[in-house]
């Protein structure tokens, strides 16, 4: 019986990558030459596939095409960045405008003004912001001046949470569960060869979503705690919430210890204006961001509180340095000041009601095809996980049906959707009611071919 079973899912298998393999064949084409000069064939890992990805052409809107012609809608957009979707007619005119007047200055540029101004406005935690080139850079400069600010040397972080990829954030982060010991006290463990052990013992790895036993671990190391930093949305691991509980515990003990409490907020900005730290009315000490708050172009930033801020500031002699060519550019802070002047409360909400049709509209394929599903997600973020077990903590997600998962991903690839491999995603506001219902009806088209 079970030779049968393996047979039919292979079957299904090569029925969905055969499909996939016909419609991209310029892109096979393009990977295998572009092998001759990167490593895999491109520069970012997160966002290759097998048997090969997609190369990209153009993009309008809520749609891409590929180099092979093939148009699919959007709704993963550039790992949540692109929430006005592709080429909004108000950030090409600004870009085109600055373009002809400059592209970077080795001076300030009064965009950064107007688009720290705007930061600072809207997110409780910043009292003075700083730009970097990308979110790893920005929760590498909380680490630092968190560590500089308390003269401590540990940090806390979550199982499963991704902070960029300097070494001290890329611990613990895409493990097996099998390397990382008992669920409630995770190991921590290397996400990548060549991060010493140094640094890897100077991370203490909490369970996400435990309140109990995060907060026995903590205290068990509060001497020794410069920081403490999470994801309030578990992003690219699912897009899980974090419990109000959860994170209120985490408040309450790093302002009783003194240490400082990180909210990376690059990709769960999209929760509400203020970010997740308004949807959940909890203030920490330091916020990253990055993603939406660059209009599509590359970008980081990091704040907070000014008696930490003020470390940087070389007025009287900076105690925490902090450089790059490229930050708070005139392009990327016109584009991003740009974006988020479009971003009303009316359109989170509006995003926030869509994304719940999306949600809803997946679990009642899926009730009506039998098919265990969880769906997780908050405001315009969302992530689909085939399994009958809540998703709340990284270790939930080992329970998922990583075959039909792979399964479904060519599907919808096939149908015409791009989204990520894991199936998580985020809406844009040039995605309508249409585009989701386009997206539901692929969605059971999919799944009714795996059944």
């Amino acid at each position: 019986m079970k030779e049968v079973e393996k047979v039919t899912s292979q079957t299904k298998v090569n029925s969905e990558l055969e499909r996939y393999l016909e419609l991209t064949t310029k892109s096979r084409s393009m990977w295998e030459e572009a092998k001759e000069y990167l490593p895999g064939g491109d520069s970012r890992n997160s966002i290759f596939w097998q048997p090969y990805p997609i190369f990209l052409d153009s993009s309008q809107g809520c749609r891409v095409q590929d180099v092979d012609g093939v148009e699919r809608i959007d709704f993963v957009n550039s790992m949540t960045t692109l929430i006005l979707g592709h080429g909004h007619p108000a950030v090409v005119k600004a870009i085109q405008q600055q373009a002809a007047r400059g592209l970077v200055y080795n001076a300030p540029n009064p965009y950064q003004v107007r688009l720290a101004r705007l930061l600072c406005q809207r997110i409780s935690s910043l009292e003075l912001v700083r730009f970097t080139n990308s979110g790893t850079e920005a929760t590498m400069n909380t680490l630092r001046a968190a560590r500089a600010f308390t003269g401590r040397d540990k940090i806390a972080k979550c199982e499963g949470g991704y902070h960029g990829t300097h070494d001290l954030a890329f611990v613990s982060v895409r493990v097996d569960p099998k390397l990382a010991g008992d669920a409630k006290r995770p190991k921590a463990v290397a996400s990548s060869e060549g991060i010493p052990k140094e640094v890897v013992g100077q991370v203490v790895v909490i369970p996400f979503n435990d309140t109990e036993a995060s907060q026995e671990i903590l205290e068990g190391h509060k001497d020794q705690l410069a920081a403490v930093i999470v994801e309030p949305v578990l992003g690219t691991a699912g897009m899980v919430p974090a419990d109000t509980e959860y994170l209120a515990m985490l408040r309450e003990f790093t302002q009783r210890n003194g240490i400082v409490l990180i909210f990376d907020e690059v990709i769960s900005l999209r929760v509400a204006p203020g970010g997740a730290q308004e949807h959940y009315d909890i203030t920490p000490d330091m916020t990253s961001l990055g993603k939406i708050i660059g209009g599509g172009f590359p970008i980081g930033a990091f704040g907070g509180r000014r008696e930490i801020m003020e470390l940087y500031d070389p007025t009287e002699g900076a105690r925490v340095g902090h450089a790059g060519t490229f930050n708070a550019n005139p392009i990327t802070m016109l584009a991003g000041a740009v974006t988020m002047e479009q971003l009303t409360p009316e359109t989170y909400h509006s995003l926030a009601a869509l994304t719940e049709r999306l949600q809803g509209g997946v679990r009642q394929v899926c009730a009506g095809l039998e098919v265990p599903v969880q769906v997780t997600g908050l405001g315009s973020l969302f992530g689909i996980h085939f399994t009958a077990r809540p998703i709340r903590t990284y270790r939930d997600l080992f329970t998922r049906d990583q075959d039909l998962c792979q399964r479904v991903f060519w599907g919808l690839m096939n149908e015409g959707i791009l989204i990520a491999t894991n199936l998580v995603g985020a809406l844009s506001t040039v995605i309508g009611e249409r585009e989701v219902d386009t997206f539901l009806d692929s969605f059971h088209r999919v799944l009714e071919r795996q059944g």
